[in-house]
């Protein structure tokens, strides 16, 4: 007869909530990726639109086009974004920069994140 009184469920109690905080820890980081292609892939498509020749507004154009895409791919895996772009005239440079907050499964504790895409502006030579 096995005179353990119970010691197997409890090491089994212990090991099934080690595998469940794997699990959870696997699925974060799966998400922060996520969140951060997300911004990434927004920067890159506002660099895109913006440095083309004859923008109406590199700047505007850029922003736009990144919010565009956020608003539509994001949803609630990148909250509270924020994008900025900025020209450097004097070596012909856009850069386009998306942060954001990504989503966790920890309540009260936000992730931040930041991508940010650069690139030369396209010019007319004669």
């Amino acid at each position: 007869m096995d005179e353990r009184g119970g010691a197997a469920s409890v090491e089994m109690a212990l090991l099934w909530g080690a595998v469940i905080l794997l699990i959870l820890a696997v699925v974060q980081v799966a998400l922060l990726f996520f969140a951060g292609q997300l911004a990434l892939t927004a920067a890159q498509d506002g660099l895109r639109s913006g440095r083309y020749y004859g923008a109406e507004s590199i700047i505007a154009t850029a922003q736009r086009d990144a919010s565009d895409f956020l608003s539509r791919a994001a949803g609630t895996t990148l909250t509270d974004v924020t994008v900025t772009a900025s020209v450097d005239e004097g070596v012909g440079l856009l850069r386009v920069r998306v942060e954001g907050t990504g989503l966790s499964l920890i309540p009260g504790v936000p992730l931040q994140v930041s991508r940010e895409a650069v690139g030369g502006l396209e010019r007319v030579v004669p």
